[in-house]
């Protein structure tokens, strides 16, 4: 079964999304529909437990499958918002009461679009500064919450959110929590998407939070516990990006073969010189160690392994300056 769903998930992002990468960058959109396609074979409820109305698989699994996407659909915004909704899901799964679970998983696996809402103007990524409040109003079942939330990514899209704040009546220092937000709420005013130099395929955007009307049910996990719930999403969401960052640059290693062999300086091709087959060799190199630290981390972060948080680290840091270090002979290939 998983992989008659590798091969649909592939031909969705040869076919669908690949075409249309290099018009969405131009015109700076999210491909929604092809969205809509890969929710439909079932790519997120390839991890999710079989009596949570998934297929029961893991995280590693959900991972050969964005690889396959980062490799044949060529949309490195897109892939990164894959990656932004796949730490929702999982957060909702691991952390989520019955509750929110009924209300918002099965949405969320369907073709729902995710934001995870930490930063603010004042704080940027200390997280722990968040001025977010979620305070009890005149009915006692209910949450308002209050504030201001941004560079989010999906901000101007999304249609649940995980906004971080701080719960009145907890004691300081351990109120910080987690609070699942409907984005069409009452109250949700959202920004424009911001205009990126080279993120253009994956919204990002703010949005302020005024007297907006959620059940006490909707914290995430226990009062309190949004900080310890955020950085284990965060570990995956790090780990995905190596992983991302090897998929997506590996197919590149034959494109550039394949330009060196027919370019020629000096009356022989280029792929016979040194300097050129040491740079291939470097990017080559870097993209299957990137794979294999990525996918040593997810499988400790699946088990728990106390190790987990900066081997995910690790794998986000080592793919990230891999990526730079090949952005030199990417561009020499499209002269």
């Amino acid at each position: 079964e998983f992989e008659a769903k590798l091969q649909e998930i592939r031909e969705i992002s040869k076919n669908d999304l690949h075409p249309r990468a290099q018009s969405s960058y131009e015109n700076e959109e999210f491909d929604l529909s092809t969205w809509q396609k890969f929710a439909d074979a079932g790519l997120w409820r390839t991890a999710v437990p079989t009596d949570m109305g998934g297929d029961g698989g893991t995280w590693l699994d959900f991972a050969r499958l964005l690889e396959t996407i980062a490799a044949c659909g060529r949309d490195i915004g897109f892939c990164l918002s894959l990656v932004a909704h796949a730490g929702i899901v999982r957060a909702i799964v691991k952390h989520g009461s019955q509750w929110v679970r009924d209300q918002y998983l099965e949405k969320m696996l369907s073709g729902w679009v995710g934001a995870t809402s930490l930063t603010e103007p004042h704080s940027g990524s200390d997280v722990s500064r968040t001025r977010v409040i979620a305070s009890p109003n005149e009915r006692d079942d209910f949450l308002s919450i209050n504030g201001r939330k941004s560079h989010i990514t999906h901000g101007p899209v999304a249609d649940l959110a995980l906004v971080l704040g701080r719960s009145v009546g907890l004691p300081e220092n351990n109120d910080i929590s987690l609070f699942v937000v409907p984005m069409e709420a009452a109250g949700v005013v959202r920004d424009e998407p911001e205009k990126l130099s080279g993120n253009r395929t994956s919204p990002i955007g703010g949005f302020d939070l005024s007297d907006v009307q959620i059940p006490n049910q909707s914290v995430l996990g226990t009062p309190g516990d949004g900080l310890k719930i955020v950085y284990d999403t965060i570990s995956l969401d790090r780990v995905l990006y190596g992983i991302l960052s090897a998929g997506y640059t590996r197919p590149l290693v034959d494109e550039m073969v394949v330009f060196a062999t027919e370019r020629e300086a000096f009356r022989q091709p280029i792929v016979n010189y040194q300097y050129v087959q040491g740079r291939i060799c470097d990017i080559l190199t870097g993209s299957e160690v990137t794979r294999a630290i990525s996918y040593e981390s997810l499988k400790r972060l699946e088990s728990d392994d106390p190790t987990a948080n900066y081997m995910c680290s690790i794998s986000k840091m080592y793919g990230s300056e891999m990526r730079e270090s090949h952005i030199g002979i990417e561009k020499s290939t499209k002269m």
